[in-house]
């Protein structure tokens, strides 16, 4: 993999976030649900990842320069178990919930461009992706009252999107709507059935390399700049 280019994005991250600093800049906010097509050797394990994402955007007045500060949480795998209450005579019974997911960070530069009353815009990121399976344990009034970690790891992170704004009436919300691709670097993770044991020892069986996702959102951003008429 050359690492080159990936070395120069926080140099260009440093240099926007100061110019933008030094000058009026605008904060524009965004929230979007988010399917994922996994590939690489995630996609071997799990056909479609889903959750939410937000992102932030420090922008030039005119919004077309800005730093883009994203985060999303996906869910690319579910399974429960159902264990008996001892002496309800199994008409009482827990469920352990294990969840595969992931959480991911990034950070960088994004350009856009007015088209009419819409906005394309396209960018790059670099950051980090955090692959974690949990369990949890619901009492039979359905509290959660155990909880672990059963294995996580961490990668670096980075790819590149875009996407379309659609303002929405004439207020300062639009309709988000975009792809990215999110390349990792090799990272060890579990899947559905990666777990097992005798019930007293767990043994995870973890897979190991890219996990790699095709990302498409829809989603609702609120700007804090004024919006320009329409020519």
């Amino acid at each position: 993999m050359k690492t080159e280019p990936l070395l120069r994005l926080p140099i260009v991250v440093l240099v926007l976030g100061a110019c933008l600093a030094s000058g009026a800049a605008a904060a524009d906010y965004g929230v979007a649900a988010v399917v994922g097509s996994p590939r690489g050797a995630l996609g071997e394990q799990a056909d479609v990842a889903g959750g939410v994402a937000g992102h932030a955007l420090l922008s030039t007045p005119k919004g077309t320069l800005a730093l883009r500060f994203d985060g999303s949480w996906l869910l690319y795998g579910s399974e429960t178990i159902r264990l008996p209450v001892a002496q309800t005579a199994g008409r009482l019974n827990r469920e352990i919930t294990t969840d595969n997911w992931i959480a991911q960070l990034g950070v960088g530069p994004q350009l856009s461009f007015p088209l009419g009353r819409a906005r394309p815009y396209l960018g790059a990121f670099a950051g980090l992706s955090y692959l974690s399976t949990t369990s949890h344990l619901r009492d039979p009034g359905g509290f959660v009252s155990a909880e672990s970690t059963n294995y996580d790891d961490t990668a670096f992170a980075y790819g590149g999107g875009g996407g379309l704004l659609v303002p929405i009436g004439h207020g300062s919300t639009s309709l988000d709507l975009g792809l990215r691709y999110v390349r990792t670097e090799t990272v060890r993770f579990l899947a559905e059935g990666d777990l097992g044991g005798d019930g007293a020892d767990v043994v995870a069986r973890p897979h190991r390399g890219q996990a790699n996702l095709l990302e498409f959102h829809v989603g609702v951003v609120f700007s804090g700049r004024p919006r320009a008429a329409a020519p």
